[in-house]
């Protein structure tokens, strides 16, 4: 008899090991990117990628995301901690749930584990990429921080915009159906 998380799908052993690949490969490219700014940047330098539209800055950041509760990095090591916990703790959930989903918790987790690395190394996380328009720029960011924000878009577009196989009675019939 063959269970549906022994078969190859969605509860399968290469679905688990395809999420923690993923995860892997955002950490290790996190990692190099910031290592080659820091090596080869000088803090508070600024190279223009795409005009001034797309730049490098050398920055660092010991809040959270764009800046928000700067200095108290223990409580985001915490924070990443416990969210790379839970999600290796509910891997077994997390991949039998669609595609997208168990991407998108991939994503989040090398995301987290990324910048927990800077956290813990160093007290702060390491940030590089500068977007904007003039003085209208968004706070500088990286590829974790990318990634957990990719991660996090996909799941609320997979949970609030796209119905799950046997939700479709949950949703009204359009006109044109009835």
């Amino acid at each position: 008899m063959v269970h549906s998380s022994d078969s190859p799908g969605e509860g399968s052993p290469g679905a688990q090991l395809r999420m923690f690949v993923l995860a892997t490969a955002i950490v290790v490219a996190d990692q190099i990117t910031k290592w080659v700014v820091v090596i080869s940047m000088r803090f508070g330098e600024l190279i223009d990628v795409l005009g001034s539209v797309v730049r490098l800055t050398r920055t660092e950041n010991t809040g959270a995301a764009f800046g928000l509760m700067r200095g108290r990095g223990v409580i985001f090591i915490v924070i990443s901690s416990l969210a790379a916990l839970a999600i290796i703790l509910m891997r077994r959930t997390i991949v039998r749930m669609r595609r997208w989903e168990r991407t998108a918790f991939g994503l989040i987790l090398g995301g987290a584990v990324g910048n927990l690395i800077d956290r813990v190394r160093t007290g702060a996380v390491v940030d590089f990429i500068d977007i904007g328009v003039n003085n209208l720029r968004w706070p500088a960011f990286n590829v974790a921080d990318s990634a957990i924000t990719i991660g996090v878009v996909i799941l609320a577009l997979n949970l609030l915009v796209f119905p799950r196989p046997g939700d479709e009675a949950a949703i009204p019939a359009r006109q044109d159906e009835r």
